[in-house]
């Protein structure tokens, strides 16, 4: 007898779509998370890219405030090496930068100065990411600022000696409550230096002296006004501490002191010349007029004073350093200058300057050297004057 098997029907399926599904599935979401990671790398890569960006940015912005705002009584006090650090201070995008300024030359020279100014970058307050920037840097002080005589004026000339009397002296003289705080006094110079001794004209007893009193002098130029050195009278106005508006009247200029500090934010902060070794003594600043100004009242101040206009002064003035118009110049009140005093009498010098009232023109080159010392401007040097930092 013959038998019969009967199979089992079609073959049996197994499973090779499930794992191939499976496979597939796991193999687009490498891909997926491949692609993601990418993506963030990119992302994570432009960020750092433009907070490393904004750093820099930070970093420069820090070098050009420095150098436009230059200390240069902290800058100039540094001894070969030394340095000091300005602090953090935030910028309006809300990144920030520190300084740090160093002294790098031999101290051989003295026009220049040369400093390192490393600036630190960062994009924000909280955020690691930084740059270093290092600007070569040197400053240059104002050569033949003041002094060749006590007065040096182009132009009319109109000296009055009436009332308490007018005074020019180009004896050399320390001030007396600067005992001790200045070398001995150097050559005396004229008492009037002036283009043409024919434009001045004298009434009344005033008390002119000096090697000699009145020297003619034609060499006298424009350039004796506006240049000095390596720098210009523009150079020093755009440096300047104070900037006055044309047409003031002043009429308190006086030292500002809080808490043992010298408030040198004061406009009407002129620094300290009566005491010396208080807390405004070494505060000498440039004070630029962008005009005419009128002193009134009473004022006292030091340093370097340019008026581009006119200069009138009805009041009682004492100042120490150096005076520069580029107008003409009208004392009539009770005023006190020991330095020098350069009077332009305009452009084409046709305008009249008046010596009246109290007037005393003491030429003195201790009080002239102080205020020379701190009239420096400070500029990047020529060439490739920074550099990156890597850190």
């Amino acid at each position: 007898m013959i038998g019969l098997r009967l199979g089992g029907g079609l073959p049996k399926n197994h499973g090779f779509a499930i794992p191939a599904a499976i496979f597939v599935i796991i193999v687009v979401s490498l891909l997926a998370l491949s692609g993601l990671y990418v993506a963030q790398n990119n992302a994570d890569a432009s960020t750092g890219i433009r907070r490393s960006w904004k750093a820099f940015n930070a970093a420069n912005a820090g070098a050009a405030h420095t150098l436009a705002t230059w200390d240069r009584w902290r800058a100039g006090g540094l001894a070969p090496g030394e340095s000091y650090q300005t602090g953090w201070r935030r910028l309006p995008d809300g990144s920030e930068y520190t300084g740090t300024i160093r002294r790098v030359d031999d101290a051989t020279d003295p026009v220049q100065m040369l400093f390192a100014v490393q600036t630190i970058g960062r994009p924000g307050r909280g955020v690691t990411a930084q740059r270093s920037l290092v600007t070569m840097t040197r400053a240059v002080r104002a050569q033949g600022l003041c002094c060749d005589g006590a007065m040096k004026a182009r132009g009319p000339l109109d000296i009055r000696g009436t009332g308490a009397g007018v005074k020019v002296n180009g004896v050399d003289v320390t001030p007396l409550a600067w005992a001790g705080r200045c070398s001995a006094p150097t050559a005396d110079m004229p008492g009037i230096r002036i283009q043409e001794d024919s434009t001045i004209a004298i009434s009344g007893k005033p008390e002119i002296d000096g090697a000699p009193a009145i020297l003619e002098d034609a060499t006298i130029t424009d350039d004796d006004f506006t240049q000095f050195g390596e720098l210009t009278y523009d150079d020093l106005a755009l440096a300047a501490d104070k900037q006055v508006p044309g047409g003031s009247v002043l009429d308190e200029i006086r030292p500002s002191v809080a808490d043992g500090q010298c408030q040198v934010s004061s406009m009407n902060n002129w620094g300290d010349p009566i005491v010396p070794g208080s807390p405004c003594w070494d505060y000498l600043p440039i004070i630029h007029v962008k005009g005419d100004l009128k002193m009134t009242g009473n004022g006292v101040g030091q340093g370097v004073l340019l008026v581009d206009g006119d200069l009138q002064v009805t009041g009682t003035f004492d100042f120490y350093g150096v005076v520069i118009v580029q107008g003409h110049a009208d004392f009539r009140g009770t005023t006190d200058l020991h330095g020098g005093l350069l009077v332009r009498n305009g452009i084409s010098a046709d305008s009249e300057s008046y010596l009246r009232g109290g007037t005393t023109i003491q030429y003195s080159s201790c009080s002239a050297a102080r205020a020379m010392m701190q009239a420096t401007v400070a500029k990047p040097l020529a060439g490739r004057y920074w550099f990156d930092v890597l850190e």
